[in-house]
C-alpha cells in the first residue's frame, strides 16, 4: 500500500517540478546601471544574448545586440498597483485570506488546503509567465491581478475535489519550499547572492528547497511533518506579505519578488535602475516569518493530532461495499450519477465528529 501511495505521488510531482523550473528560470542576471552618465555602453545578459545599455545621455536606453534596434521600456509594476489602489487592495486581502488560515489551521483545512496548493501553482506560474512576456506597454495592473487571481481560483477549484487531492498536496509541498527559499533570498539587498554571476544561485537554492518540500510529501513516514511545515510556511509567507504591504506598500517584499522573478527585456531599465533595497522593517518581517514557520508547524502538530487524510477507514470501506451490493439493484441511472458526483466531493466519511474542516 505504501509503495502504491509513493508511486501515485511521484508521477505528478515530477511534472510539477518540471513546470516549476520552466516558470521560474526566465533569464540570467543583469547588471546595475552605473551612477555616472558618462559611461557609454554596458552589456547585460538576460538570456542567451546580450543587451547593450547606453546611458551616455543620462536617459538609459536598451538596444538589441544584433540589430542595434532600441527595445522599448515599460514599468515593472507587474500587477502590484500603487499605494492602496484596487490591485494593491486585492493583493492585500488575498494575502490575509490565504495566509492566516494556512498559518494557524492549514492542517485541518483539508479541501481548502489542497485547493490552495494547486491554486498557488497555477497563480504563480501564470503571473511569472505574464510579467516576463508582456511588451513595454504591457497590461494594466488591475487586469494582470485579476488574471492571476483567476488562475488561482481555477486551480483551487480543482484542488477541492478528490481528483485533485494528490496534486494539491504535492503542489503545496513544492510551494512551501519555494516560499521559504524566496524569503531567505529577499533578506539582503539585491538578493542573497548579488551580482551578475551569482543571480542564478538564488534560484538554484530556492529550487532545491522547493524540491525538498515536494519530496517530503512522497514518503508516508514524514508526510505528516511535510504537510504541517507546508501549511505553516505558505501561511507565514502570505501573512507577512500582507503586513509588509501595509507598512511598506510596493517598496518591500513586493519589490523583492518582482526583482527576483522579472527578467523581461522590456523591464530592464526599471529593474536595474531601481534594484531591490529592502527597508529594515521588511528584513525584520522576513526574519520573524522564517522563525515562526517551525514554531507554527509544532503548534499545528499539537493542536491537530488527527491525520490529514479524510479517506474512509478500512472497516468503513467494507461496510460501504456491502451496503452498495445490497442496494445496487434499486439504484437508478440518476442515482448513479448522483453517487459519482458525491464521490468527487465526499471523502470525509469516517472522520471523527470532533474534527473541524471544510
Amino acid at each position: 500500500m505504501a509503495a502504491n501511495a509513493s508511486a501515485s505521488f511521484a508521477i505528478p510531482l515530477l511534472w510539477l517540478l518540471l513546470l516549476s523550473v520552466v516558470c521560474v528560470v526566465s533569464a540570467s542576471p543583469i547588471l546595475h546601471l552605473p551612477n555616472s552618465p558618462s559611461s557609454v555602453q554596458h552589456y547585460l545578459i538576460p538570456r542567451a544574448a546580450g543587451f547593450i545599455l547606453n546611458n551616455s545621455t543620462g536617459v538609459p536606453e536598451v538596444f538589441d545586440p544584433v540589430t542595434r534596434v532600441p527595445i522599448p521600456q515599460g514599468s515593472a509594476s507587474d500587477g502590484s498597483g500603487t499605494g492602496f489602489d484596487a490591485p494593491a487592495a486585492i493583493w492585500l486581502a488575498f494575502s490575509f485570506v490565504v495566509g492566516l488560515p494556512m498559518a494557524f489551521a492549514g492542517f485541518r483545512g483539508w479541501r481548502f488546503t489542497t485547493g490552495v496548493g494547486i491554486g498557488l501553482a497555477a497563480g504563480v506560474c501564470s503571473w511569472a509567465a505574464l510579467i516576463n512576456t508582456v511588451s513595454a506597454t504591457g497590461i494594466s495592473d488591475l487586469l494582470l491581478t485579476l488574471i492571476t487571481i483567476g488562475f488561482f481560483g481555477l486551480g483551487a477549484l480543482l484542488g477541492v475535489f478528490e481528483i485533485g487531492r494528490i496534486g494539491g498536496i504535492a503542489c503545496l509541498g513544492i510551494a512551501s519550499g519555494l516560499s521559504f527559499g524566496m524569503r531567505v533570498m529577499l533578506l539582503k539587498s539585491e538578493l542573497l547572492f548579488s551580482g551578475t554571476d551569482l543571480y542564478a544561485a538564488n534560484w538554484v537554492i530556492t529550487a532545491v528547497l522547493g524540491m525538498a518540500g515536494g519530496m517530503s510529501m512522497i514518503s508516508g513516514s514524514i508526510q505528516r511533518t511535510g504537510i504541517l511545515f507546508a501549511c505553516s510556511s505558505v501561511g507565514t509567507f502570505f501573512t507577512f506579505l500582507g503586513i509588509d504591504l501595509i507598512l511598506n506598500k510596493q517598496a518591500g517584499m513586493s519589490r523583492g519578488l518582482r526583482f527576483l522573478f522579472d527578467r523581461n527585456s522590456s523591464h530592464i531599465v526599471d529593474i536595474v535602475s531601481k534594484g531591490y533595497v529592502p527597508p529594515i522593517s521588511t528584513q525584520i518581517l522576513l526574519g520573524v516569518s522564517l522563525v515562526l514557520t517551525p514554531l507554527l508547524t509544532y503548534l499545528q502538530h499539537r493542536l491537530f493530532p488527527q491525520p490529514f487524510s479524510r479517506n474512509p477507514e478500512r472497516d468503513d470501506i467494507i461496510r460501504d461495499s456491502v451496503s452498495i451490493d445490497v442496494n445496487m439493484s434499486n439504484v437508478s441511472s440518476d442515482g448513479k450519477r448522483a453517487t459519482f458526483l458525491q464521490g468527487l466531493w465526499d471523502t470525509a466519511r469516517g472522520k471523527s465528529p470532533n474534527r473541524f474542516s471544510l
